[in-house]
C-alpha cells in the first residue's frame, strides 16, 4: 500500500438549508387555515395575516421568501398591498403571488403591473400552487 491509499478524505457537510418562509394574507379564515396547513405539510415555515394592513409589519419581522397575497381584502386591495411591497424593497422583495377570485385578463395584467410574478385564480389547483412556490429559493 502506498501513502496515497491510506489517506483520510474530510467532507465537510453542507450548511443546513432553511425552510422556505411563505406568508398568508387573507381575510377568509378558511383560505388562510388551508394554505396554511398545504404548506407546512411540505416543510415551509408559514405566517398568515387577515389582512393587507398587516402586511408591512409581517414582512419586516417574518422575512418571508413568498408573500401569498388576496387581491380584495376588507381593509386593503391588495395590489396596493404589493406596490407598496416592490416599492420598500425593490430587488429584495418577496416573490409575489396573487391568490384570488378576479381571474380576467385583465386582472392578470393589474397583478402583473403591481408587481405580482404569478395570478393563481382560486379555487386554485394545491398541485400547481406548490409547483409555483418551490421554484422559489430560500434567501
Amino acid at each position: 500500500m502506498n501513502a496515497q491509499q491510506n489517506q483520510v478524505v474530510r467532507i465537510r457537510p453542507l450548511p443546513p438549508v432553511r425552510p422556505l418562509r411563505v406568508l398568508v394574507v387573507n381575510d377568509s379564515r378558511d383560505v388562510r387555515m388551508t394554505l396554511g396547513i398545504l404548506l407546512r405539510s411540505e416543510g415551509m415555515e408559514v405566517k398568515v395575516a387577515k389582512g393587507g394592513m398587516q402586511v408591512p409589519q409581517a414582512v419586516a419581522e417574518f422575512q418571508p421568501d413568498a408573500v401569498l397575497l388576496d387581491l380584495e381584502m376588507s381593509d386593503r386591495n391588495g395590489l396596493d398591498v404589493a406596490q407598496d411591497l416592490k416599492r420598500c424593497y425593490g430587488a429584495r422583495c418577496p416573490m409575489l403571488v396573487a391568490v384570488t377570485d378576479r381571474n380576467s385578463d385583465a386582472d392578470r395584467h393589474r397583478s402583473a403591473a403591481s408587481g405580482f410574478r404569478y395570478h393563481v385564480a382560486k379555487p386554485y389547483d394545491p398541485d400547481r400552487l406548490l409547483k409555483i412556490v418551490r421554484t422559489i429559493t430560500p434567501k
